[in-house]
């Protein structure tokens, strides 16, 4: 592949990341932001396990519209059951940050690490709604054990982050792609192929 044809299509990716994440923050303030942030996020994914499985062509405005319209009810439901949790071990590490004791101690360190299996629960979500199609029950129970059955797509996925992290440190003008878009785009990018995997599998 020539020099020229490789700078086309890095300018290409980056327009199309540009547009994305644009739309992101466009229809999450649509939604009033608390009820627009988790059909704008679900919307994003769609796009991006397009761009993943090779459609390239799809057209990005009405591809998102269309998901954000059809998914807002339900990933909604979906975002209240995680908003719920993250608020109770929230409020659990609060009395237990106030306690002054050993115990409190040990069980705000399990609290802490609950807590993060949780966050990364909440990721792998998006990836599992737009793959599949499944009751908020099963959306939210399959992304816990999704999270918990791959601790090498986590590893992958937090060390992509470190290295995302470097970069806009270095050159803060690139938060705008590296902010939503491109963080994502490599979670669905690792997670696509787990569950190419899993459908072997079966």
């Amino acid at each position: 592949m020539k020099f020229g044809d490789i700078l086309l299509n890095f300018c290409q990716w980056v327009f199309r990341f540009i547009i994305l994440n644009f739309l992101w923050v466009i229809f999450m303030v649509l939604g009033g932001v608390v009820l627009g942030i988790m059909p704008s996020t679900v919307a994003m994914f769609h796009v991006l396990r397009k761009w993943i499985q090779g459609e390239m062509d799809i057209n990005i405005f009405k591809t998102f519209k269309d998901v954000y319209k059809r998914e807002f009810i339900t990933s909604n439901k979906c975002g209240l059951i995680f908003l719920l949790i993250f608020a109770f071990l929230a409020l659990d590490l609060n009395i237990l940050y106030q306690i002054q004791a050993i115990y409190s101690t040990i069980l705000y360190v399990i609290v802490m690490a609950v807590l993060f299996f949780v966050s990364m629960s909440f990721l792998y979500f998006f990836p599992t709604y737009v793959q599949y199609k499944l009751s908020v029950k099963d959306y939210i129970k399959n992304s816990f054990i999704l999270c918990l059955s791959s601790p090498f797509e986590t590893i992958l996925i937090l060390v992509g982050f470190g290295i995302l992290y470097y970069i806009v440190k270095i050159n803060p003008g690139l938060i705008i792609f590296f902010s939503t878009v491109v963080p994502s785009y490599w979670v669905m990018h690792v997670l696509y192929k787990k569950f190419l995997k899993l459908q072997k599998s079966f």
